[in-house]
């Protein structure tokens, strides 16, 4: 019986760096989701503006996670919003990308996309499997 206790503690011991890679992957998660929650909180102004420019069907989400302009001739003010936004994105994909143990850029910005496109507003552009623009149903 005294071998016991230190057969546990061994055993233990071998499934601890499982369950310490496992604690800092859904760490980095929640700090990833925090950071993209934080980027939302910043620019208020701007989120207005892509909800508004949305609902007139001038951008959509595109699949890369994203904001795509969909109108052939977009205004100035219409270009700079969205590449600021795409930067602020760019920051928190990279961001979780860099805190998440096997990710990468590319993943972190594929899933968003997904996401995005699904939690879309019905009737707002989004950008099908071919890389053309739909509105969602």
């Amino acid at each position: 019986m005294r071998d016991f206790p230190n057969a546990r503690a061994r055993t233990l011991a071998v499934a601890r760096p499982e369950s310490r890679q496992r604690r800092r992957f859904l760490t980095a998660l929640f700090f990833g989701a925090l950071t993209l929650m934080v980027a939302g909180l910043t620019l208020p102004a701007s989120a207005d503006g892509l909800d508004a420019a949305k609902a007139r069907g001038e951008v959509g989400e595109k699949r890369n996670g994203y904001v795509g302009i969909v109108v052939s001739a977009p205004s100035a003010d219409l270009v700079r919003m969205v590449d600021d936004i795409n930067l602020r994105r760019r920051d928190a994909y990279r961001s979780i990308a860099e805190k998440t143990a096997g990710s990468t850029l590319a993943a972190v910005e594929q899933l968003a996309g997904a996401k995005l496109i699904g939690n879309a507003a019905s009737g707002t552009y989004v950008e099908d499997a071919s890389g053309n623009w739909v509105k969602k149903p």
